[in-house]
């Protein structure tokens, strides 16, 4: 199960996989739906697009900072956690978590909550042997990044991004439409009239739930195929990672 806490304020996106990567569901998730999801299957690994651990301060310890890869200027990035330090140097822009709990942002503020309701709902972080729920923590454009080869994809709002990201779920094996079949329908006058084909393309929201989902079944079926990113004692951010045939 892949989760984006992007959408509307009281749902949010919810992509599921089954372990041949059938897509099962991919839309919008109301509370009472959500309930109804967990009910239908007997396990679930769920992948969540939005931090779930807090700052430990690791990023504000002078000794730590200079064992890190690269180290960061003095005074700089010292309010974060290390594995949004680390996407930071790889030119990526993840969220930015405060020691702080009263400087979250609205969104932190929900994705905390969110994360405090799957527990309650019974999910343990990963790994959590003999637990029918299990939860971990990823970051969509960072996954992209992997499996582009480390390359910056471009930014999810944009047509060029939603194609993109499309087309490395297709390489991953996932049964979403042909990305390139938007460019036979280009036409001059759709060109000139402003109604380009872009029904075909996955709007962001489906794209990172369904980047979370694929790097949950890679953590299941695939243990030789994901990277862990940050402080384990802090909070780790698990992407898929891309293989030597690929």
């Amino acid at each position: 199960m892949g989760i984006d806490l992007t959408s509307q304020r009281k749902s949010f996106t919810c992509a599921m996989l089954d372990n041949s990567r059938r897509i099962l569901f991919c839309g919008t998730v109301t509370p009472m739906e959500w309930q109804s999801l967990l009910g239908s299957a007997q396990n679930i690994i769920a992948a969540i697009n939005s931090p779930l651990t807090l700052n430990a301060g690791f990023m504000a310890d002078s000794e730590y900072r200079q064992n890190l890869n690269p180290p960061p200027a003095k005074n700089r990035f010292t309010d974060m956690r290390v594995c949004e330090y680390l996407l930071l140097t790889e030119g990526l822009s993840p969220t930015r978590t405060p020691r702080d709990v009263g400087r979250f942002s609205p969104s932190l503020q929900r994705a905390f909550k969110f994360s405090s309701e799957l527990g309650m709902n019974g999910f343990q972080f990963w790994p959590f042997p003999n637990s029918r729920y299990q939860m971990f923590e990823t970051h969509a454009d960072a996954c992209y990044w992997s499996l582009l080869g480390k390359i910056k994809p471009y930014a999810v709002s944009s047509l060029e991004g939603r194609i993109q990201r499309q087309l490395a779920l297709q390489t991953k094996g996932l049964p979403v439409k042909d990305a390139m079949a938007f460019f036979e329908e280009v036409t001059r006058h759709r060109l000139l009239t402003g109604k380009l084909p872009d029904e075909k393309i996955l709007v962001p929201s489906h794209l990172n739930a369904l980047i979370a989902a694929f790097t949950a079944w890679t953590v299941l079926n695939r243990p030789a195929e994901y990277s862990r990113i940050g402080e384990p004692d802090e909070g780790v951010i698990i992407l898929p990672t891309l293989t030597k045939n690929e």
